[in-house]
């Protein structure tokens, strides 16, 4: 693994120079999704970003909010548009990143880490599991919001257990109460 300087910043706090290292990074690594913001849907609460020789090579958003699994609220932290510059791949930046946030979420006894993929690959390999379940979540389409969507999910939520016992199965309705992130 390359040695890694991981630098955890509120949103509101990134210099003018981080967001243009985070939209170059972004627009490389999803090429169809951004365009002149470095948020698809909204904006995180905070980042992670991995430097190596002092270049942005690694980066997550991270959400912190309560959802709701069937009639239980959970503490979750959600991973957002985790990305790793395509020539620093299978090197262990992701994991690390990934490792970072698990541990924070340990050391605030947070429920569950949640994220939505299109490639599982990563995650399932660092202990998360695909679920299928019926979802409701704030719709926002070309930044905008579009209302309340109630749909089952299939091929993309993805979770992994921190703490407690809170049950997690695909018969249980989970509430995002908020956005789809």
């Amino acid at each position: 693994m390359i040695e890694l300087e991981l630098i955890q910043i509120n949103e509101y706090e990134l210099s003018d120079c981080q967001r243009s290292q985070i939209l170059s990074l972004l627009q490389d690594c999803f090429s169809d999704y951004f365009e002149e913001r470095i948020f698809f849907k909204q904006m995180s609460r905070e980042r992670l970003l991995a430097y190596s020789d002092g270049l942005l090579i690694g980066h997550l958003g991270l959400e912190h909010r309560a959802i709701k699994i069937g009639d239980q609220f959970a503490s979750i932290f959600g991973i957002v548009d985790l990305c790793v510059k395509e020539e620093n791949r299978r090197q262990g930046v992701a994991t690390e990143l990934l490792r970072t946030v698990e541990g924070k979420a340990v050391a605030n006894d947070i429920n569950f880490c949640l994220l939505f993929a299109d490639e599982h690959k990563l995650y399932q390999n660092s202990g998360y599991t695909l679920f299928e379940n019926d979802c409701i979540w704030f719709g926002i389409d070309e930044c905008k919001s579009i209302g309340m969507i109630e749909r089952r999910l299939t091929d993309c939520m993805m979770a992994k257990r921190i703490s407690g016992d809170i049950p997690w199965d695909e018969t249980h309705t989970v509430d995002l109460l908020g956005h789809l992130f």
